[in-house]
C-alpha cells in the first residue's frame, strides 16, 4: 500500500491506543492539518472500535472467570482442615 503521508501508518496505532503520550499529540497535531491522515483515521475507525468493544468482552469475559473460582490460598486451607481433621 503506497501511503500519501508518512504519519498515515500511525493511524491504526493511534486508534487503537498503542502510541505514546509524546507519539500521539504529535499524531494528534499532525491531523489537524493533513487531510490524508484524517481519512486514513476514518476508514480504520470501525474496525478499531470492533476491536475495541471485542478487547472489553474479553476482559469482561476473563474478569468473571477469574472471580467465579476460589483463591487457590482458599482451597488449599480447605484441604488442609480436611486433612487434619479426618486425617
Amino acid at each position: 500500500m503506497l501511503y500519501d503521508c508518512p504519519y498515515a501508518v500511525s493511524a491504526g496505532s493511534y486508534l487503537l491506543e498503542m502510541l505514546t503520550p509524546e507519539e500521539t499529540d504529535e499524531f494528534r497535531r499532525h491531523t489537524l492539518q493533513c487531510v490524508y491522515c484524517q481519512g486514513e483515521i476514518v476508514s480504520l475507525l470501525p474496525g478499531a472500535l470492533f476491536l475495541q468493544e471485542l478487547r472489553a468482552g474479553i476482559l469482561a469475559a476473563d474478569q468473571h472467570l477469574c472471580t467465579d473460582r476460589p483463591a487457590l490460598t482458599t482451597v488449599a486451607a480447605r484441604e488442609l482442615r480436611w486433612v487434619f481433621t479426618h486425617g
